[in-house]
């Protein structure tokens, strides 16, 4: 499943619609909420309104404006009603009730449980039109019926900062309604002995709202001899063209562009948002380890994780549904605490959107490490820029999220020779936060990048969910 632009329910509630004050001003500060809706409209937010017309036609003169269309104000029990039927018909991803002067809560109780979704209330931080008490009376009449989740922002929306709030709650909104709609095809069983990578199938459904198709890593095997010349070639100039490669066509290459092929029937057939491939030892002893044909699945914007590590595969969908930007599974070979340096290597895909630079080496062949069967792996650095790590992991009876900023940079120092391999594809993080709390939560050998600041998105998805951040 592709990421896509959040759909919202736009409202804007208050008991005193049309009310002149004793200065002989229009009251609600109807102007802001306007303002509001174009905000979001043009961060990429699809609105649903009330008898499909906007709060203010035409140029938006002041925050308290004479000129609205009191029509959609939703201002009776009557309106509420409909205004429900219409948002949940429409299978909003959220409702952003803005709130622009006082109201009366109790309209109001009925219409968020039928609408069944999370609530952004909002109101500015103004004095005019006494627009903050009704936010006031809002939350605490939705904590006294326990209704859950909503979030609360009090600051006007040429604020920056409230309207990125504003944006990152309604972004992981959609994020969760479309893991609602996920399904994540896991070729393989239990990955390497990784007892924090594996999923509960009944987890997944409660918490996250994704289920799983349940393969077989072999399965892939029954396809891979019907693919033609014609069909490898041209899946092999698109790897020359997007690394640099000059790795033959034969052997190893040959085998796992015939994965590639035989991941994208299945993917089709079976409908998958994402996946993970289990190669130890079923295809790194018995065919080759698919580790090109998973970097090209990464770089078209499909998720499939290396060891069909489900954890791993999850966390990363997720930061595909929040970003574009290429993401990375590798292992956290080092935290240097002095220089607060994440050294990371993984063997070894590379989504071919992250790597440094095209070269000629930039597939080479892989060692028998973890398979009989000859292999090939991305031999390439990762690119500079801003990154944000993250991992889900279950701890006893409930989920976490490690959550980390920092910035990926072309390391001076090769260190692959001096783990090992030192062909091994590669980045270097500095990270923004304290390192002894990331070393304290690491709880597998990977961890997960994506080249993109997506830290904020990740919270508001935690509170969603149910899920604790943790944030180092």
């Amino acid at each position: 499943m592709k990421r896509r632009n959040p759909r919202i329910g736009f409202m804007v509630a208050t008991s005193h619609n049309e009310y002149v004050d004793d200065t002989g001003t229009p009251f609600p500060v109807m102007g802001m909420a306007e303002n509001a809706l174009r905000k979001l409209e043009g961060l990429g937010c699809e609105a649903i309104l009330y008898k499909g017309k906007r709060i203010v036609d035409g140029e938006v003169k002041g925050i308290q404006v004479p000129n609205y269309n009191s029509d959609v104000v939703i201002d009776t029990r009557k309106k509420a009603m409909e205004v429900a039927e219409l948002f949940h018909r429409e299978d909003v991803d959220c409702v952003v009730m803005f709130i622009p002067t006082f109201l009366w809560a109790n309209l109001y109780m009925q219409m968020v449980k039928i609408i069944d979704r999370p609530l952004l209330l909002w109101a500015g931080d103004r004095i005019e039109g006494c627009e903050a008490i009704g936010l006031w009376a809002m939350r605490g009449a939705l904590d006294t019926i326990g209704f859950r989740p909503f979030k609360c922002l009090y600051g006007v929306p040429e604020n920056k900062k409230i309207l990125q709030e504003a944006f990152n709650f309604i972004e992981a909104c959609r994020v969760k309604q479309q893991l609602r709609r996920s399904l994540f095809g896991q070729f393989g069983s239990m990955p390497m002995g990784m007892l924090a990578g594996v999923m509960d199938d009944a987890d997944w459904i409660n918490i996250f709202g994704v289920t799983a198709e349940h393969l077989e890593s072999q399965s892939l095997l029954r396809l891979v001899d019907k693919y033609d010349g014609k069909q490898l070639e041209e899946v092999y100039q698109r790897i020359v063209e997007r690394t640099g490669s000059s790795y033959p066509l034969k052997g190893p290459m040959e085998k796992n562009i015939r994965i590639y092929l035989a991941m994208r029937e299945m993917i089709e057939d079976h409908g998958l948002d994402f996946a993970g491939l289990k190669c130890t030892f079923e295809l790194s002893d018995h065919y080759t380890a698919p580790c090109i044909s998973q970097s090209l699945l990464l770089s078209e914007g499909f998720v499939s994780a290396c060891t069909t590590e489900p954890m791993g595969a999850l966390t990363m969908y997720i930061m595909k549904l929040f970003s574009d930007a290429p993401v990375y599974q590798g292992d956290a070979e080092q935290v240097q605490r002095d220089t607060r340096t994440v050294r990371m290597a993984s063997c070894g895909a590379m989504d071919f959107n992250a790597i440094s630079e095209k070269a000629s080496n930039s597939i080479v062949d892989a060692p028998h490490l973890e398979g009989e069967a000859n292999s090939i792996w991305m031999n390439t650095q990762g690119k500079p820029g801003r990154v944000t790590f993250a991992r889900l992991t279950k701890v006893r009876d409930h989920y976490v999220m490690q959550i980390a900023r920092g910035e990926a940079f072309l390391s001076p120092e090769d260190y692959r020779p001096a783990l090992g391999f030192p062909t091994v594809n590669w980045t270097t993080i500095r990270l923004e936060g304290d390192p002894e709390r990331f070393i304290e939560n690491l709880r597998s050998q990977y961890i997960h990048l994506s080249w993109d600041d997506i830290a904020d998105r990740l919270i508001e998805l935690c509170g969603l969910l149910g899920v604790e951040p943790i944030v180092c």
